[in-house]
């Protein structure tokens, strides 16, 4: 079957690796569609991933230089042990099941976590069946509306809110059309691209904001008789967008930041309105929901709402179809041509 590999930074190929074993509590899937994710797949395509030289240590859940042993190192596979990174938005039918498995039969369609290659073998107790009613390409979705949501619950939303959404790639569609969803009456967007401020209008945005043409913070002032935003989510990774955040806040409010932010960020300045207006900032994680709810929210209950969700949302503007064959020109499209296209998806 194929698969890729990385024989270094942006050195990216297509190989033939042999078909994968199966256990009885497992799945075997053709692959349909994989989406291609811009933030942490293109970190690992750069090189820049910081899990090829450190680790999250369970007990302290601090970072810690990773053993010599447990360092990546090129090449790397997408079919080898352990590698989650090359592909973690798949969209199968199921053409094998193991002796154990129960609920899932051959030909379903399935999203799951799994790399770009031509078959993939999971557990099956972390497939998701997509209901009929969601066409398959739809379904990469669903691992960033997972992110997403927790973003939103995250941030509390009231009826009413004016909510800012900074960055507007695929989690950032998400975000404004969710933020509707959970009464906010005018919704905000910003991001340098065209494309994505185009697209965010398009799927409910009220306005959307160029932050390089202005001053965006004052514009919500305009726009919020001087209090500004009730709710802000930065969702850009991009430290002056997060530093702009905190500007557009309204005093003693908390900023939600769904990013994964890429080492120091010079541009953040905590000196002036983080100081004198009280701005928080929380991290929302993909893997994580608060602690006051998670008792009522686990992640079958999750599941279930983006499920129902999915159906909801307007995802026709987002996507640019690559074949598999062509997958290096979809990273390379992303990496060096980000404005032509929101979301990279892959077809077998």
């Amino acid at each position: 079957m194929k698969a890729i590999m990385y024989e270094g930074p942006r050195d990216l190929k297509i190989i033939d690796v042999d078909r994968l074993p199966m256990a009885e509590n497992q799945i075997r899937l053709k692959s349909l569609y994989s989406g291609v994710s811009h933030g942490t797949e293109m970190n690992v395509y750069r090189g820049l991933a910081p899990f090829f030289r450190k680790k999250q240590d369970p007990v302290t859940r601090l970072f810690v230089d990773a053993d010599e042993s447990e360092l990546w190192e090129y090449p790397v596979k997408s079919c080898d042990p352990g590698v989650w990174y090359m592909g973690y938005a798949s969209v199968g039918e199921v053409i094998e099941v193991g002796s154990a498995v129960t609920g899932i039969k051959v030909g379903d369609i399935v999203t799951v976590s799994a790399p770009h290659q031509e078959e993939n073998v999971v557990n099956a107790a972390d497939a998701v069946i997509l209901p009929k009613e969601i066409p398959a390409e739809k379904g990469i979705l669903f691992t960033n509306l997972i992110t997403a949501y927790n973003g939103i619950m995250d941030t509390h939303i009231n009826l009413g809110d004016t909510v800012v959404v900074s960055g507007l790639g695929v989690i950032g569609q998400l975000l404004v059309q969710m933020a509707k969803m959970s009464g906010a009456f005018k919704v905000y967007g910003i991001d340098v691209l065209e494309k994505r401020r185009k697209a965010a209008l398009e799927n409910g945005a009220d306005e959307v904001f160029d932050p390089t043409a202005g001053d965006v913070a004052m514009e919500i002032r305009k726009r919020t008789n001087n209090r500004g935003a009730d709710k802000v989510i930065e969702a850009s990774g991009n430290g002056a967008a997060l530093n702009q955040a905190i500007r557009i806040a309204a005093p003693e409010t908390t900023i939600t930041a769904l990013a994964w932010y890429q080492g120091a960020l010079s541009k953040v300045d905590l000196s002036e309105e983080f100081h004198h207006n009280r701005i928080g900032i929380k991290q929302s994680q993909t893997g994580h929901v608060a602690p006051e709810f998670s008792n009522l929210w686990d992640y079958p209950r999750r599941v279930e709402s983006c499920l129902e969700i999915l159906k909801k949302l307007k995802t026709d503007n987002l996507f640019t179809e690559f074949a598999y064959d062509d997958i290096c020109t979809a990273y390379h499209t992303i990496d060096k041509e980000p404005a032509k296209i929101i979301q990279a998806v892959i077809t077998y």
